[in-house]
């Protein structure tokens, strides 16, 4: 349902299975001139030739030697480029990707999500343990981590330079067996971070102001919120109002504190029920409701914008209201009576399991308590 900013560790899962093999990729375009890295501390890296990979949107550097991956074989169109080393020394191919993503998200934040998701959700590695997250110039960031690629049981180390520009998130992820990383790989990876350049003018040099990553903050749910309403409500749209009700209130969305979870209290209107919404939600789409109902289902998934869970409940008039979470639902579980209070986003019907259409009201959750 949600649009996400790809783990883009998954590349290197393919990476290992198909190793060498990749014998279908298209030549990158790249520069004429090969730099070498001259500040390298170590006999690997001093002798690493780099070429330049030279796009529309974006250059970077990579060690001549490595080779393009098709990325037609991942299905994943936010991935830009992909080079890999054709001869690895170990059972892990060291490789570099770059992805692409349309998101106003920040580099702390996306950081926050990913590390919660690659210790805690990501099958395809084991015992991840970070090793630093670092704040860089213009708002963007490093996240360097340690884990085991379960099928080959090779330590790898990822690190992922995050870079957010006017509208755009990329991702440039670099992952190295730990030998590789420990003899002279961290100074490829350095360099290769180091030589990442946004080329489109409208970047502006990838100069992003704390005013706008502050905005950024401020309007994550609502902008989760815009991908949401169109997967749910065919031919649906975040309604202005409600955009704006949730920027205006984003401390509330969610409310995780004791005093936000107070202030989310005191914003509903208690004489709206759910007979109000189904017979027009159109009054009450920037006013906070609390509804009740036992839980139909509740499901979580990881997604750009971290966890975020959809709770379908059935209330007391057996209205049905499919909630919108940002962030889990911790010990709540279907068939619990829970609590909801947030702002109705929009109405709209989905097949029941029996055959038959089941009405529903959207909501985006403020908070959910279990009674």
């Amino acid at each position: 349902m949600y649009k996400k900013i790809v783990p883009v560790i998954l590349l290197s899962v393919a990476l290992t299975a198909c190793g060498s093999a990749n014998k279908g990729a298209t030549p990158a375009t790249e520069s004429n001139t090969v730099a070498t890295n001259e500040s390298a501390t170590t006999a690997q890296a001093t002798t690493t030739e780099f070429k330049t990979y030279d796009a529309d949107l974006f250059s970077i550097d990579y060690p001549a030697s490595w080779k393009e991956y098709d990325t037609s074989n991942l299905n994943q169109p936010s991935v830009q480029i992909a080079f890999v080393d054709p001869t690895p020394k170990a059972k892990f191919a060291d490789n570099l990707n770059v992805t692409m993503e349309a998101s106003n998200i920040t580099a702390k934040a996306n950081s926050e999500q990913l590390i919660n998701f690659y210790e805690t959700s990501a099958t395809y590695m084991e015992n991840f343990k970070l090793i630093e997250y670092k704040d860089n110039d213009n708002n963007s960031g490093v996240l360097v981590g340690e884990y085991t690629q379960p099928e080959t049981k090779e330590n790898v180390v990822l690190t992922q330079y995050l870079v957010p520009s006017n509208g755009n998130f990329y991702a440039i992820s670099l992952s190295l067996g730990k030998a590789s990383y420990d003899n002279g790989g961290k100074a490829m990876v350095d360099q290769m971070i180091e030589s990442f350049t946004l080329n489109d003018e409208t970047n502006t040099n990838n100069e992003v102001t704390a005013e706008q990553a502050t905005s950024s903050a401020q309007t994550v749910t609502a902008d989760m919120m815009t991908e949401v309403v169109p997967n749910v409500v065919e031919d649906g749209a975040l309604d202005d109002s409600t955009y704006n009700y949730i920027v205006d209130n984003s401390n509330l969305f969610p409310a995780t504190t004791a005093a936000d979870k107070k202030l989310a209290k005191a914003e509903v209107d208690s004489t709206i029920t759910s007979k109000h919404l189904f017979k027009n939600i159109n009054p009450y789409l920037d006013t906070m409701v609390s509804l009740t109902g036992d839980i139909i289902q509740v499901q979580e998934q990881e997604t750009a914008y971290g966890t975020v869970a959809t709770i379908h409940i059935s209330d007391e008039n057996d209205n049905s209201i499919v909630g919108i979470y940002k962030g889990s639902t911790g010990d709540i579980l279907d068939g619990d009576n829970v609590t909801m209070r947030g702002v109705p986003t929009a109405s709209y019907s989905f097949e029941n399991v029996g055959g038959g259409t089941t009405n529903a009201v959207l909501l985006t959750v403020s908070t959910i308590q279990k009674n």
